[in-house]
């Protein structure tokens, strides 16, 4: 059976520049302090209305949720981070509910001149709270985050499709670095 692809388009944010302001309407809460299930039950309502092909094809496995458990343990594999990175974002606004989440990490082993290189392991925001604008707030506090921690510069990408998450990534101060490239799902 042939591997799938996709094309994403990236991006890149880097340094010299003043700490990102985080808007204020969401309140981040460490994803561990909110309990061992947390996460995985929101990546997976947050890939289940994705029209990414890689979420599609995590969601549509045989066992989701033991797909996305893999997946979010594989950001240990070439990467490194703190638990208190990975966060929810918490409306503030309203009922209290999370309202996505943001996962930053540390390439492992490209430190360069003392900074590290850092990248959005995963990033996303609930159904019920699209095209508010939260995708901005959780990128900008993901990328604060690298920020307090000494990147020289942030690697993204998403899928060429995903125009919000395009357009996010302007918004927060990324550049797009190159074409559409080719990805395996």
């Amino acid at each position: 059976m042939s591997q799938q692809t996709y094309f994403k388009v990236p991006f890149v944010w880097e340094e010299p520049k003043p700490l990102i302001e985080v808007p204020a309407r969401l309140a981040f809460k460490r994803v561990e302090a909110m309990g061992d299930n947390s996460l995985i039950s929101v990546v997976m309502r947050v890939m289940a209305s994705s029209t990414d092909a890689s979420h599609q094809r995590k969601i549509s496995a045989t066992s989701p949720y033991q797909e996305i458990e893999k997946y979010l343990n594989s950001a240990k594999d070439g990467f490194w981070y703190q638990d208190d990175w990975w966060q929810f974002g918490i409306n503030q606004n309203g009922d209290g509910d999370i309202v996505g989440f943001v996962l930053p990490v540390i390439f492992t082993g490209c430190a360069k001149d003392g900074k590290e290189e850092g990248t959005i392991y995963d990033i996303g925001v609930l159904p019920e709270y699209r095209g508010q604008g939260f995708a901005n707030d959780l990128l900008s506090q993901g990328t604060r985050t690298l920020q307090e921690v000494g990147v020289f510069r942030v690697f993204c990408d998403t899928w060429v499709g995903n125009e919000r998450m395009i357009s996010a990534f302007k918004r927060v101060g990324y550049r797009q670095y190159g074409e559409p490239c080719e990805r395996p799902i």
